[in-house]
């Protein structure tokens, strides 16, 4: 019994370990079409034991940020190039920031060129403690910069990228409801024996 309850602990832990991995600052969608204008939520979850105050955001050369919805208890503002274009918007908490295990979604409008391509976001998450995270890496990086992908097929990719999310999503709930029933199923059969 006690090797059952080891795994099914050991299970839980990897599943919950694997969902830490997944938390990072993201765009959302993460692709879109050619020439659209739309609504990209930057979000970000909070990973340590401590609020986040601060949110950067530099604008990849190529994309253009056309404007940015107010965020109760954040404010925004924004660094420009000679020409007035935005290259960087800075989010700062007005009351406490985002606490631990919680996340935020902080919206902008993003007009997207022409040309297809990936565009990768630099971000920088700030802690009241004053740690700053750097979300500049590459995809197989601990700190991925979230990244967008600018393509004429983008809305079959995105349905293929949730369908197979969500697959994933029930193949883990259905091996976790699994394991459980084969651990009562073992501990009734262990408690009628004795």
């Amino acid at each position: 019994m006690k090797k059952i309850v080891v795994t099914i602990v050991a299970f839980i832990v990897a599943l919950s370990m694997s969902k830490v991995a997944d938390a990072h600052v993201t765009l959302n969608p993460n692709s879109s079409e050619p020439g659209s204008y739309d609504k990209y939520d930057v979000r970000v979850p909070v990973e340590k034991d401590d609020n986040t105050t601060k949110v950067e955001l530099k604008v990849p050369k190529g994309l253009n940020v056309v404007g940015v919805e107010p965020v109760n208890g954040f404010e925004h503002k924004f660094t420009k190039d000679k020409k007035g274009n935005i290259t960087k918007i800075t989010w700062e908490a007005t009351n406490g920031g985002i606490k631990p295990n919680e996340f935020i979604d902080l919206p902008i409008q993003v007009a997207n060129p022409d040309k297809e391509g990936k565009f990768k976001w630099d971000a920088y998450q700030t802690y009241k403690n004053g740690d700053v995270v750097k979300w500049t890496g590459n995809e197989k990086s601990e700190t991925p910069a979230p990244v967008t992908t600018v393509s004429k097929s983008s809305n079959s990719n995105q349905g293929n990228e949730q369908g197979d999310a969500s697959h994933s999503n029930v193949a883990l709930w259905i091996v976790s409801i699994i394991a459980i029933v084969l651990s009562l199923i073992a501990i009734f059969k262990k408690s009628r024996k004795s």
